[in-house]
């Protein structure tokens, strides 16, 4: 598919997300990154030149709605960089042609692979957020709240919204 469809397709997901979730705080500051779900699933053949320009913009458009100094953009290019070894670690060949279903998985797969994406934006984001040692208790209650409730809606969405072939 050309470039063009996915800069739209991840323009909704920034604005669902900038406009709708970042006012949902979930006790009182979780907002789940459902835009990720984007990045979950694009395609490992693509030029990764686009994919990097999409994150950088995803995540500064959404930083502009939330009053957050660049951390979206940081978070969400270093999960797209890290992107192709998580798809590599947990289902190996199988989507390095095209893009991940992750309805073609099996649930366990599904889970693990989309724990460790969100976990990993949380660490990131956290850690910017925070960037103090003293704060490291309720920074990782925080993370796994908001992971483990992210977890939960990006399961859903991808079950919702998901292609069955």
């Amino acid at each position: 598919m050309s470039n063009l469809f996915y800069l739209f397709q991840l323009l909704c997901w920034v604005l669902l997300q900038g406009i709708v979730l970042n006012h949902i705080n979930l006790f009182g500051y979780v907002n789940p990154p459902l835009y990720l779900v984007f990045f979950m699933s694009y395609p490992l053949k693509e030029n990764k030149s686009p994919l990097f320009f999409m994150a950088t913009l995803a995540g500064l458009i959404i930083d502009i709605f939330s009053h957050t100094g660049g951390i979206y953009a940081c978070a969400t290019l270093c999960i797209v960089f890290l992107r192709p070894l998580l798809v590599r670690l947990f289902f190996g060949k199988t989507f390095e042609d095209s893009s991940v279903n992750l309805l073609q998985v099996s649930f366990t797969l599904r889970i693990l692979y989309i724990s460790s994406f969100i976990l990993i934006f949380y660490l990131v984001f956290s850690l910017l957020e925070t960037f103090q040692w003293e704060l490291w208790l309720f920074s990782s209650y925080k993370i796994l709240i908001s992971t483990a409730i992210s977890i939960l809606i990006s399961l859903f969405t991808i079950q919702l919204l998901g292609d069955r072939k």
